[in-house]
């Protein structure tokens, strides 16, 4: 198995003790500390780029000597264990399937593969030189959106596979909780993007009181 260390970039949090639940999920289930990116890590650019694209920065901000990382947003909720991870420069799953088609559809560079959904990923230091540009795209773009509500995702796609050849897990390992809820026996990560503003932590308390009552999901 290749060995990774687990990275949650949270940025104002609104709910502290869902955060920690996240948190302690995924180390319970892995059995890997998380490492947590804070705002005050992050304190000389937070203020100048859109909070989507702090990501970027990911490598500057773990520890010395780290190789790996596997990557995933603050609204992803841990169901199962991960998979073992091959030993390639970057893994992802493809989005949601109806996404996927529509992005590969509208970008040519992902005509032959497929579209990942930022929220995860697993990144080898080989990949850093791509999210130092992410970063330098960032700074320059400021709290501009050039791609929409895709915002990092689409340049960080770009940059990653022009470069190397993702390694593309089933798009059943990381679901969207909107789109993917049939998959949800199978999945390892439960991803509430596309549920907005507070609903989105009433579904998070939602589930973490079924998971912690013992209650299936799906």
């Amino acid at each position: 198995m290749t060995d990774y260390l687990p990275v949650m970039l949270s940025i104002d949090h609104p709910h502290q003790e869902l955060e920690d639940w996240v948190v302690e999920r995924f180390e319970l289930l892995n059995g890997k500390a998380v490492h947590v990116v804070r705002r005050q890590d992050l304190h000389d650019v937070v203020d100048i780029v859109h909070p989507a694209y702090l990501k970027a920065w990911l490598w500057d901000l773990v520890p010395p000597g780290t190789q790996r990382i596997l990557y995933f947003d603050f609204d992803v909720i841990p169901l199962r264990p991960m998979p073992d991870f091959p030993d390639t420069a970057f893994i992802a799953c493809p989005d949601a399937q109806w996404y996927d088609s529509q992005m590969r559809a509208m970008y040519p560079a992902f005509a032959s593969g497929h579209y990942f959904n930022a929220g995860f990923f697993v990144a080898g230091i080989e990949t850093r030189p791509c999210f130092d540009q992410l970063k330098s795209f960032a700074v320059a773009r400021g709290y501009d959106g050039p791609y929409g509500n895709t915002y990092e995702q689409t340049p960080l796609n770009h940059l990653i596979q022009t470069q190397f050849d993702v390694h593309w897990l089933p798009h059943t390992i990381h679901c969207m909780a909107h789109t993917d809820y049939t998959d949800l026996p199978t999945a390892c990560l439960l991803h509430l993007a596309g549920i907005y503003n507070e609903l989105r932590w009433v579904v998070m308390a939602a589930i973490r009181l079924a998971l912690t009552s013992q209650l299936k999901i799906g």
